[in-house]
Parts: C-alpha cells; structure tokens; sequence
C-alpha cells in the first residue's frame, strides 16, 4: 500500500506526463481539444485511470476515446522511464462527467441569478 503523498505524487506525474504525451507527441485530430483533468491510482499503485473532457459532442467522445484506447501503449511507453515504481500502473482513459455537472451547475446558478427580480446587494 502507497502512504498518501507518494500516491499524489505520482498522480500529479502521470497527469503531466500524460497530458505533454498526447498534446506533444500524438497527432491525432479526434484529440484536438482534449484536457486531461486528473489521474486517479489505487492504493496498490497497479492501475490508474486517467480523466479527460473533449469540447464537442457525444460523437467527438466516442472518438477521442477510441483514439485514446489505441494510443495507450504509446503513452504508457512514454511515461514508463520517468515513473520510478516496480511495476507499470494499468492505464485506463474515462471520460471525466464532473466537468459536464459543474457546467450544468454554472448554468442553473446563472439562470437563478438572471430570474431574481430583487437587485444585488450593494457593498
């Protein structure tokens, strides 16, 4: 089991890492407007999962998810000489739906505030 710091750690590393890799190196056009969000490890330390938005459609998720399926062994290649563990962490892609609910909450505090008649409290 990884102490906490050293799991945070090395998340911070494969999303930096991950995230240079596919904006460097992979030329794909289906991963044009991707952001890597976070990268999340178990406490084991053997499989890590990395989130990520793409601006577009429900189409233009299924194809960046394809192109990042494909791409996976160039990427864990890529990370492999600057991650300093024994073994390799599984790496798996997912499509990060936090970012999708805190823009729908955005938008529904944004209505709110355009719908109240009464005017903002001055300072």
């Amino acid at each position: 089991m990884a102490t906490v710091g050293r799991k945070a750690k090395l998340e911070s590393l494969l999303k930096r890492e991950i995230a240079v890799y596919i904006h460097r190196e992979l030329r794909d056009p289906r991963l044009g407007f991707l952001t890597v969000t976070r990268v999340e490890m178990t406490g084991d330390l053997q499989q890590a999962t990395c989130y990520y938005t793409i601006l577009g459609t429900e189409s233009d998720r299924n194809l960046a998810r394809k192109a990042l399926s494909g791409a996976r062994g160039r990427i864990v290649n890529a990370f492999a000489p600057v991650l300093r563990t024994r073994l390799l962490p599984r790496l798996l892609f997912a499509y990060d739906e936090q970012e999708d609910r805190r823009q729908r909450m955005d938008d529904l505090i944004r209505q709110a505030r355009n719908s109240d008649p009464s005017p903002p409290p001055q300072s």
